[in-house]
């Protein structure tokens, strides 16, 4: 059995304000939701031991407030095939991760990681429609041993949460 947490990166300054999609950066209120995240990561068991994340500006972001909350002490690996990645090709990057690890932590955008939960939960990525908020949480268990066997299907949706849920007002 391994373990996956998928996370939308958080709310993200307009894209017209920015010369490249790549550059821009949380808002002050995404800051907090990824924080608030992190928190809530802080406490699924097993530990996370793996965090693959986008190159992006808004999901280093949010790479760098969760692994604050987590107080996790590895280093992030930054994959550029998981920016704005379909699906499938965020299926081929888990494929890729190494064995042993256990809970692995997946930070890219829409509508990818949206398809990549709802794949791994009802065989198709296209047939559940999901809905992954800005700084979005999903937590599954995988019916796999190792990472080379993750296939649509193999999971089981344990948390889909919305950092609205967790402001307080």
């Amino acid at each position: 059995m391994k373990y996956l947490s998928v996370l939308r990166h958080a709310k993200a300054e307009p894209p017209e304000d920015y010369a490249a999609d790549m550059d821009r950066p949380l808002t002050s209120r995404g800051e907090k939701d990824a924080l608030h995240m992190g928190a809530v990561l802080a406490e699924i068991k097993p530990a996370i031991d793996w965090i693959i994340s986008s190159p992006a500006q808004r999901t280093r972001d949010t790479a760098q407030q969760v692994v604050h909350a987590l107080k996790f002490k590895r280093n992030v690996v930054w994959q550029d095939a998981i920016y704005e990645a379909e699906a499938e090709t965020l299926l081929e990057s888990l494929a890729q991760i190494p064995a042993e690890k256990e809970h692995v932590l997946l930070i890219g955008h829409n509508p990818g990681v949206e398809g990549l939960v709802s794949g791994l939960v009802a065989g198709d990525p296209n047939r559940l429609q999901l809905t992954m908020a800005t700084a979005g949480l999903a937590h599954l268990s995988l019916e796999i041993f190792g990472w080379n066997q993750i296939r649509w299907g193999c999971g089981s949706l344990h948390c889909l949460l919305r950092p609205k849920l967790l402001r307080h007002q």
